[in-house]
């Protein structure tokens, strides 16, 4: 049986992004051996002094690290570690002033690791590692964001890139403008449920 990360940040009261996480977690129940992140209740370490410098350090090769280090990185090594033993991810989340939550980006800071998700070479430059894997990014917004011109918002095209960065084919699911066209809202998550079955029975056929 194949295993799925499921990451989720929904602690608002009455979540729509929840909603919709829990509909993936009900329709793939069973087909997939289901590992569960909740970013609100075990939020990643942020880039601080002590952390960061290790990390570069890690990333520019070093590998001997005292026991207090390796403590200090253990966070992050158990995020990456997570990510290397899922055959699927799944990360659901709101959009907060145009992007990701803080604590999503600092797990995505936290699994962008060389030599564990991502290679460099001079002759080759950069390779993901995780070509193996497929992830599904679950993303709401209370603004229409497909139908404005004017405001962008940068959540989808970040969290593409780093997973394409790392080798991992993904897609996405959005469900924009739940507050902005509240007369709309139950065919917006409709919509988006119908697109979670379709992709979990593309993902599990069996």
């Amino acid at each position: 049986m194949t295993k799925t990360l499921v990451i989720n940040y929904t602690p608002r009261n009455g979540s729509y992004t929840k909603v919709l996480f829990d509909e993936f977690i009900e329709l793939a129940k069973g087909k997939t051996d289901i590992r569960h992140l909740d970013l609100a209740e075990t939020p990643p370490d942020l880039l601080l002094i002590q952390n960061l410098n290790l990390i570069m350090e890690w990333n520019m090769g070093k590998r001997d690290f005292s026991k207090l280090e390796l403590s200090i990185l253990s966070n992050h090594h158990k995020l990456i570690e997570q990510v290397l033993a899922a055959d699927n991810i799944v990360v659901a989340f709101p959009i907060y002033n145009f992007t990701m939550p803080a604590a999503v980006k600092a797990w995505i800071d936290a699994i962008v690791v060389s030599d564990k998700t991502f290679s460099f070479s001079p002759e080759t430059g950069f390779d993901g590692l995780c070509k193996d894997k497929k992830a599904l990014s679950i993303i709401v917004s209370g603004f229409d964001y497909n139908n404005s011109d004017e405001v962008k918002e940068y959540a989808s095209s970040t969290i593409k890139q780093n997973f394409d960065f790392m080798g991992i084919a993904s897609e996405h699911i959005s469900a924009f403008g739940v507050d902005q066209n509240r007369d709309e809202l139950s065919s917006i998550l409709e919509r988006a449920k119908f697109e979670i079955k379709t992709l979990v029975d593309k993902w599990f056929p069996n």
